[in-house]
């Protein structure tokens, strides 16, 4: 009896009642409490003697307790839909009822509450009668509401995602199912275990920011927003895009090319090769105004390239490099001479059809083409990376020394001349900037890094907010500015833009909805009532 009196008390205290309140209701109905108030005892010290707050253990084990009734009122739902499950469907159909029994309670309390809400009705709530059958101690104050939800969110979550698990890892071993009905489960399955540990950790963070708004608000409506709000930010991921090799990788994967080319004995037939080469310099001259008199170095390379030197890989390859030098002349006329005709070598030697080739295996001209393919995408990136290594040790900072970076390839042709036309284009994107990247650059000019901005934070009053948001911008212009390098140097190593395999928000839906699910749960904890009025009255 002593022990049902002291939670009593608990109980009214937790509800907000203050020691006064509660001797100045016992009093009429305990003599004993008049007999210590005319002995001269206060209020607090009758109190403590007849029924002790609890202590720290006790407290503990009271948040343990209520933090395990979450749980199970969470669980119990799904345990009970999953039995359901596994007598109408064997295992399958037991992960299938765990999640319809989860779903179930939630969606069937919000209906009941509407239900009362519009019509008046005072129908009970499923979640109410689970909880009723519960022992152990109740949530009775804001925090322990907080609790009580987090846990159960946990819980709950936790249930969905290891049925989710069960029904993709057993539905496709499992026969029996229509097709288009088996395929249709194990998508439901895949989206309830998608991302588990980014659930599990959101849960009881969304659910108890939910329950907190409610408590400080009266307002479930509100909770729910702020919960499930928090749940569908959380769910925002970056892009996840597909593997990009490493420079280190490129390089290997050239030098072992051309190890399979030096072995593989490859030489073109010389004279069918210097037949061809004889006749370009007429197409050269048709098409870019070539004149060997104009353009010596050019017609250095055709001389090499009629040269009775046995056509293998060593001299195929120095040939390229001799025509590859003349295409760097800082004559245009000379270069676009050189770059016409590196493309016709190119394209003769890497489309030499099996007639052309005197000795070994064809397949080595594509072991080259690769090889050369990967050194130049290294090459590339090279070039983008060599930006940011410059702006890590440069005195103006890393934002602007990568944009100056970048904007000086995009003036300068010769390098330029490395990359496709879309991989130009791209770079020059970079180097302008974007709305955004310029606003926050603008910004970023009021953090007092340099003496003007430091007299304006000093004699402005508001110059400590401004220099805050100046410091904020200055850093997010860098992230930003980052980020393109980085994608630009992705984009190189691989010769495409990488692509997109799952976008930021692909698991927003998920998060969405176990957030409404779990929040409805929390809030069915009517939190504009008082918890136990009438406690001692019982």
């Amino acid at each position: 009896m002593a022990d049902q009196f002291r939670d009593q008390i608990n109980t009214a205290r937790r509800a907000g009642y203050s020691d006064d309140e509660l001797v100045g209701y016992l009093r009429d109905k305990d003599p004993r409490i008049t007999q210590a108030l005319d002995a001269g005892y206060k209020p607090n010290e009758i109190l403590q003697h007849l029924a002790p707050s609890l202590s720290m253990g006790e407290e503990a084990v009271r948040k343990v307790g209520i933090a395990a009734r979450g749980v199970t009122e969470a669980l119990a739902p799904a345990a009970a839909g999953a039995t359901a499950g596994m007598l109408m469907g064997g295992p399958v159909g037991a992960g299938v009822g765990a999640l319809a029994g989860g779903l179930a309670v939630p969606l069937t309390d919000a209906a009941t509450m509407a239900y009362n809400k519009l019509f008046g009705g005072t129908a009970r709530t499923p979640s109410n009668a689970i909880s009723s059958m519960i022992p152990g101690p109740r949530a009775e104050t804001p925090v322990e509401r907080v609790v009580q939800g987090s846990a159960g969110a946990l819980g709950g979550t936790g249930g969905a995602v290891s049925a989710g698990r069960s029904i993709v890892n057993l539905g496709k071993t499992t026969a029996g199912l229509p097709s288009p009905v088996a395929q249709g489960t194990l998508n439901i399955g895949a989206e309830a275990a998608r991302r588990p540990i980014g659930q599990l950790v959101t849960a009881p963070l969304a659910t108890g920011v939910g329950q907190t708004v409610s408590e400080a608000t009266e307002s479930p409506l509100a909770g729910l927003v702020a919960g499930v709000a928090t749940g569908g930010v959380a769910g925002v991921r970056p892009v996840k895009r597909g593997a990009v090799p490493t420079a280190e990788e490129l390089l290997a994967q050239s030098k072992a090319n051309y190890e399979i080319l030096d072995k593989s004995g490859f030489q073109l037939d010389n004279k069918l090769f210097k037949q061809h080469m004889a006749s370009l310099p007429a197409k050269l001259r048709s098409e870019v105004g070539y004149v060997e008199s104009v353009n010596p170095k050019v017609a250095g390379a055709f001389k090499e390239l009629l040269s009775d030197a046995p056509k293998d890989v060593a001299e195929i390859t120095a040939l390229r490099k001799i025509i590859g030098g003349a295409a760097g002349s800082a004559d245009k006329s000379e270069r676009m001479a050189a770059m016409k005709l590196l493309d016709e070598f190119d394209t003769y030697v890497l489309n030499a059809p099996p007639s052309a080739i005197i000795s070994g295996d064809v397949k080595a001209i594509q072991a080259w083409k690769d090889a050369r393919a990967d050194y130049a995408k290294v090459k590339k990136s090279e070039l983008i990376e060599d930006i940011v290594s410059r702006a890590e040790v440069s005195q103006s900072g890393k934002e602007p020394t990568i944009a100056q970076g970048l904007s000086a390839l995009a003036k300068n042709d010769k390098k330029m001349r490395f990359f496709t036309a879309d991989e130009q284009e791209a770079i020059r994107e970079a180097a302008k900037g974007g709305t955004l990247q310029n606003l926050t650059k603008i910004i970023g000019k009021f953090s007092p890094t340099t003496p003007a901005a430091a007299i304006f934070t000093a004699v402005n009053p508001y110059g400590a907010y401004t220099a805050a948001a100046g410091m904020a911008a200055k850093e997010l212009a860098t992230a930003q500015r980052m980020q393109q390098v980085n994608a630009l140097s992705a984009r190189m190593r691989l010769g495409e833009v990488p692509k997109v395999l799952e976008g930021a928000t692909a698991n927003v839906p998920t998060f969405l909805s176990r957030g409404i699910v779990n929040n409805l749960g929390a809030l069915n904890q009517s939190t504009l009532l008082p918890a136990n009025q009438n406690a001692l009255a019982k």
